[in-house]
């Protein structure tokens, strides 16, 4: 009995995964004509919580993308998390998007051309709700 309830917990995961769109860090499109097959991006931390854009960066990165900047932005306030799409490649940045759990309302287009880079993510203080903040574990409790 114990072994058909773990088997159905297992095809249940698997069925789960299977149906979840998973994101493709591989750039389909290339207006821009940047080097590289990979999306690359920058991430910002809009936040104003120390080692935000950090964390988000190892995480995409494990994901595949191509993170080229990590910074602060030019506020610290920002309420909602946005990726920019940079140089006109919706694509990539809903491929980002898909990759932390955001909406495609939370796409915008500001191009910079200039900036040789597929998309912006601007870090907003609703980050705790992002893949990368909900699906890290808890830091270790410490005994004394």
């Amino acid at each position: 009995m114990l072994f058909l309830g773990a088997a159905a917990v297992l095809l249940f995961a698997f069925g789960q995964r299977l149906a979840s769109p998973r994101p493709d860090p591989e750039r389909l499109h290339n207006p821009g004509n940047l080097i590289g097959d990979f999306i690359q991006l920058e991430v910002m931390n809009g936040a104003g919580v120390d080692g935000l854009a950090a964390e988000m960066s190892d995480y995409l990165r494990d994901v595949g993308f191509d993170v080229v900047a990590v910074d602060n932005y030019v506020q610290s306030d920002v309420a909602r998390t946005v990726v920019m799409d940079r140089i006109g490649n919706p694509d990539a940045a809903q491929q980002i998007a898909l990759a932390l759990g955001l909406e495609e309302d939370r796409i915008q287009q500001e191009l910079k051309p200039t900036w040789f880079l597929d998309a912006s993510v601007i870090i907003g203080q609703d980050y705790a709700s992002l893949k990368p903040f909900v699906d890290r574990l808890p830091p270790p409790s410490v005994d004394e």
